[in-house]
């Protein structure tokens, strides 16, 4: 308004404006410049992060002028980032209602509504400052990360693609296009994304851990390991920070690390179940039995209705053999989640090891849901579940390790008695032995994807070779008296037998002392070669190294230490060339091995085999004291604490009058089995 002192006031009442509204305008105008310095001193705090200053001035300024829109927004902002969202929302529609037609105001609605989990009206907030504002990267990058949620990963990636071309910088619509790149199945692309918005942010706790976690999904533990460690210093009061470094470590092998970690995460929770559980799970792999169920038994206290820390108590006892005390703790945990996978599959060994083979075989199956077990194959044809097979073919897919596929290969007889024709997939490695074993099967090997054969029409049943159990052994009577299923290449055998003759008169003995995989918590269930003197040092014994990776280390270091030679050819490659090592163990008189497919491929021929078992429940002797898979196989047990040295010193004792008879073969016998150690809790801790 520019009326003159002297004129008419513009608003009709007939007075001089210098009379009537001139002041007050004046006076209007004067409050309206007054409250502006007060809300950019408002602003100016906010940016400075002095967020109590910034709320103070706001309500200042909304006390003078409570329609001041940008001061109930700047209101809702300071309520956001201080995490009270439900007063956030209140502040930031209020400011709406003055102006609506604000596309930074929507944004920010839709942020604090999805603090609250309302996605659905966050994304319609989100849309709405899209609709005032198409290049709006924030809201893009918004909206990216609600579509994520909803698992409307392709729409996301429009969004997100939009915004990261817009503005190549910002840090979040990065991390979330990389998380959507991996959710589509693109995961190294994702992480070319999500490390960009880390190179961008360092600092951000949310970017950095959500790539450590993308690493760690991906397997890429030791890239993740520096992100977890930027974590912990990032947020170094952080319990859940430590807590994930100690999973990272715990992952790669390194316990002693992964101890620090998780008894620090402790130190700032102390009542966090889960850091209880880390550390419990931490002394378990160790070996330190008793500090774990200390552990396990403080997490149920904390936690009495945690599924997961009643089957970690229970797991630790089955693993020490204990299958009753631990079949009770799962029990309880199956009370509190009736289909809890991970509990499920370890009654399953629980009930095997107890010789309830109907119950323990229906809990095997959950081990699709953990991955214990190999993932299910592509093959549409009906399951089979107990069904006449007279005139049927069956695909029978073995799964698992080598040695899992030769023992369920024991039940195809079964199969073909019932009058099945048997198609069987395995490792390619097992083709032409079971194909020769079983001469009216036919024998294919896996492959991805899978053979032209299986998915033929003439197919009416498919079955998992772990599921064949529950239908062929549902107790103990139903296991056949054999001498051997496997039948070896009678070249091979006759060209083997020559190559361990011609090592001398006495017995010829096959070795193998671990898996391959025996590092971290599998350690405690092999012995080292080293510990083996009094065996190897047996007069009239000629050792035999079926040891089927890098060895030659421990080969040498007994020869030195005890001047006992372990005889090995290098034309033979123990590993991949089962045929010859099946033809090999056939020529030998004994096998001595731990549990692996050495002695599974022994038992499977019919060779005696002395299998050194740390013992734990499970299906191997199915609460029997032997094997019922293998008669011509004989545990020597090792108590869950005790050390190996007393097992092997019995093993030499019984080795040393076999070499004593100086037989050219060794006939087994009547076997004798022995008794499995002490499952008294206290003499297992």
């Amino acid at each position: 308004m520019d009326a003159r002192r002297n004129s008419l006031c513009p608003c009709g009442s007939g007075r001089k404006y210098k009379k009537c509204c001139g002041p007050k305008a004046e006076e209007l105008r004067g409050r309206e410049q007054a409250n502006q310095r007060l809300f950019a001193g408002a602003l100016r705090d906010y940016q400075a992060g002095r967020l109590q200053q910034t709320e103070q001035l706001c309500e200042t300024v909304l006390a003078a002028d409570p329609s001041h829109a940008e001061a109930l927004h700047l209101s809702g902002i300071v309520a956001f980032l201080t995490g009270r969202h439900e007063r956030a929302v209140q502040l930031i529609r209020k400011a709406m209602s003055f102006d609506p037609s604000r596309a930074l105001y929507h944004n920010s609605l839709g942020a604090s509504l999805q603090e609250l989990d309302h996605w659905d009206e966050s994304a319609a907030e989100y849309r709405a400052a899209i609709e005032l504002n198409p290049d709006y990267v924030d809201a893009l990058s918004n909206l990216g990360g609600a579509l994520h949620h909803f698992g409307k990963f392709t729409e996301a990636l429009g969004c997100l693609e939009k915004a990261v071309e817009l503005n190549g910088s910002h840090a979040k619509a990065q991390m979330t296009l990389g998380l959507t790149l991996h959710a589509l199945g693109r995961g190294e692309a994702g992480v070319w994304h999500v490390r960009r918005a880390v190179d961008l942010a360092p600092d951000s706790v949310e970017i950095t851990k959500r790539y450590a976690h993308l690493l760690l999904e991906l397997k890429h533990l030791d890239d993740a390991l520096p992100y977890f460690v930027r974590l912990t210093k990032l947020e170094p009061d952080s319990a859940s920070a430590w807590e994930e470094l100690g999973i990272c470590y715990h992952r790669q092998g390194f316990h002693q690390e992964a101890g620090v970690c998780y008894r620090r995460a402790l130190e700032l929770e102390p009542e966090s179940m889960q850091a209880v559980n880390n550390l419990g799970t931490y002394l378990a792999d160790s070996g330190a039995r008793r500090e774990a169920l200390s552990q396990f038994r403080k997490a149920i206290d904390l936690k009495p209705d945690s599924t997961i820390a009643w089957c970690n108590a229970g797991q630790m006892m089955k693993d020490l053999g204990l299958a009753e005390t631990a079949l009770r703790c799962f029990q309880r945990a199956l009370r509190l989640e009736p289909e809890h996978p991970v509990t499920l599959w370890n009654r399953s060994v629980c009930l095997l090891g107890l010789g309830r083979l109907a119950e323990g075989w229906a809990d095997y199956e959950w081990g699709w849901k953990t991955g214990t077990r190999t993932p299910l194959r592509p093959f549409s044809q009906t399951r089979w579940a107990g069904e006449e097979l007279t005139g049927k073919t069956i695909l029978v897919w073995m799964e698992q390790g080598l040695g899992d596929h030769i023992l369920w290969s024991s039940m195809l007889p079964d199969l073909m008695r019932a009058g099945a024709h048997c198609i069987v997939e395995c490792e390619e490695r097992l083709v032409t032995l079971l194909a020769r074993s079983f001469p009216t099967a036919e024998v294919i090997h896996c492959t991805n994807p899978p053979h032209i054969r299986t998915g033929q029409p003439d197919i009416h049943f498919q079955i998992p070779g772990g599921s064949l159990p529950q239908w062929l052994r549902p107790d103990l009577t139903s296991f056949p008296a054999h001498s051997g299923f496997l039948v070896p290449d009678p070249e091979r055998v006759a060209h083997w037998r020559e190559r361990v003759e011609a090592l001398g008169d006495g017995l010829k003995v096959g070795i193998c002392w671990r898996s391959m995989l025996h590092g971290g918590n599998r350690s405690i269930f092999y012995s080292q070669l080293k510990q083996w003197g009094g065996i190897l040092t047996t007069p009239g014994v000629h050792f035999v190294n079926l040891q089927y990776d890098e060895c030659t280390q421990e080969l040498d270091e007994v020869e030195r230490l005890f001047g006992a030679r372990v005889h090995g050819w290098d034309d033979i490659d123990l590993k991949k060339d089962q045929e010859s090592v099946a033809a090999l163990i056939s020529a030998l008189d004994l096998v001595i091995s731990a549990a692996t497919a050495v002695d599974q491929m022994a038992g499977g021929l019919g060779v005696p085999a002395w299998v050194l078992s740390r013992y734990v429940s499970g299906f191997w002797d199915l609460g029997t004291d032997h094997c019922p898979w293998y008669p011509s196989a004989r545990a020597f047990y090792c108590g869950a604490k005790d050390p190996w040295e007393p097992v092997l010193e019995k093993i030499a004792a019984e080795l040393g009058p076999l070499a004593a008879a100086k037989a050219g073969r060794f006939e087994a016998g009547p076997l004798t089995h022995f008794t499995k150690p002490d499952s008294n809790p206290q003499a297992c801790l």
